[in-house]
């Protein structure tokens, strides 16, 4: 309770800086023009348009935590609750907010003890849900003071989390307790969440995310980036950042000696999606692919190549792109921990989906469906050039890739249906 007094002190002082940074920041100006008349707007539709239904709002962190949402929103009876989502991305919030997923959506305000008690006065909601990771102390606070019910849904805390050790440990007890209910994946997280806080009532109910996934598969109608793929064998990095630039360069080098002239020989092409798509991020990209003898394209510049290589520097294609694919190395596995240890191996069940060679590096323990792969034999994790060259040798093997798909649709089966899970703990 010290540690959350101290918390909702000190965070008021970051607004002052906050307030002036969103006039150079574009992101920041949006939610500085928006938060405030989007909880209006969603107040004023719970005032004329909600009759007798509960307002259950969904809370989503950006595009990832939406897309879990989804199948979930889906499921919903609209004729018994009222939904609204809060989203603090802003790239989000203009993409989504006339989604018909919902009957209101408005920005998430900022984790200060007033604007939360504004945020839950106005709004008045009978649950307030939250995906995955994006969790206001604030507000979960406020949210028990107007006795609103708060469920985590696809909870993730895995066993070397810093949520589990000091001098963090103490804070998240009190946190985690404001939790009426955590809804979570599997046994393993539950596991951590009961040494978390013993007392609050924890169900396995799977991951949405495998739900969603099944749905964007099934509707995929975005293109290759790439001609005449028939006859070849395509390699995508998708998700990657700089931590994984020595191992992906160093195996490139010995894999295809000569380049693009290798490439050739080897009937392969190569698909590169950065994790970051800003200008300087492309251009360290197609620096060092210069310098392997790599000629490229960007998709931004031809939507359909005829080269070996595409660089796409566009963001929300990634997972669409695996379709076109038979190997993916999935970035952000030598990504060093961070505060609450949410650095680490980006989606991995993206290309799982396709039944793909899917490797990554070694820290994957913040993704209990990669511990999953590992464990069952769909995913690999690479710590150095011989395990991603051990990768490469996949490609040839038919048996092998066969074997992959059936046992990768196994895992996918296995692995849906948690959205009709989830909903019978809502409402």
């Amino acid at each position: 309770m010290i540690l959350f007094v101290i918390y909702v002190i000190v965070a008021p002082i970051l607004w002052p800086f906050i307030f002036i940074s969103s006039f150079f920041i574009k992101k920041l100006e949006i939610r500085r023009k928006n938060t405030w008349e989007s909880i209006l707007n969603v107040r004023r539709g719970i005032r004329n348009n909600r009759s007798e239904r509960k307002v259950i709002v969904f809370h989503a962190a950006s595009n990832g935590e939406f897309e879990q949402l989804v199948p979930v929103l889906k499921l919903i009876d609209r004729k018994q609750f009222y939904i609204v989502i809060s989203l603090f991305s802003s790239s989000v919030f203009l993409k989504q907010k006339q989604t018909p997923l919902a009957d209101g959506v408005c920005f998430h305000p900022y984790d200060f003890l007033f604007s939360s008690f504004l945020f839950f006065k106005m709004l008045n909601p009978h649950q307030y849900v939250i995906v995955r990771h994006d969790i206001w102390p604030a507000h979960l606070f406020m949210a028990r003071l107007f006795n609103v019910k708060t469920i985590l849904i696809n909870a993730n805390l895995y066993s070397e989390s810093s949520r589990l050790k000091s001098p963090f440990l103490i804070f998240n007890q009190w946190v985690f307790k404001h939790f009426n209910l955590i809804l979570t994946p599997s046994k393993r997280i539950t596991e951590s969440f009961k040494i978390l806080v013993p007392h609050t009532e924890t169900y396995i109910t799977g991951d949405s995310r495998f739900d969603q996934l099944i749905l964007r598969k099934n509707n995929n109608q975005q293109p290759s980036v790439l001609e005449n793929t028939s006859n070849a064998k395509t390699i995508i990095f998708g998700s990657i950042d700089k931590t994984d630039y020595d191992i992906i360069f160093k195996t490139l080098k010995q894999f295809y000696p000569k380049g693009d002239e290798s490439l050739n020989e080897k009937a392969n092409k190569l698909i590169f999606v950065p994790h970051e798509v800003d200008n300087r991020s492309i251009s360290e990209l197609i620096s060092m692919l210069k310098e392997l003898d790599f000629d490229y394209t960007l998709y931004s510049q031809n939507k359909i190549s005829k080269a070996n290589l595409v660089i796409v520097d566009s963001v929300g294609i990634l997972a669409d792109l695996y379709k076109y694919s038979d190997l993916a190395y999935i970035g952000g596995g030598f990504g060093k921990e961070k505060y609450f240890g949410q650095s680490g191996v980006h989606s991995v069940i993206e290309p799982c989906a396709y039944g793909l060679i899917s490797c990554f590096g070694p820290n994957i323990n913040i993704l209990d469906e990669a511990v999953e792969m590992v464990e069952k034999g769909i995913g690999f994790i690479v710590e150095n050039q011989a395990d991603f060259m051990s990768c490469f040798a996949f490609l040839e093997d038919d048996k092998f890739l066969r074997k992959l798909k059936q046992k990768t649709e196994e895992y996918l089966s296995f692995k849906s249906g948690a959205s009709n899970k989830i909903i019978n703990y809502i409402g």
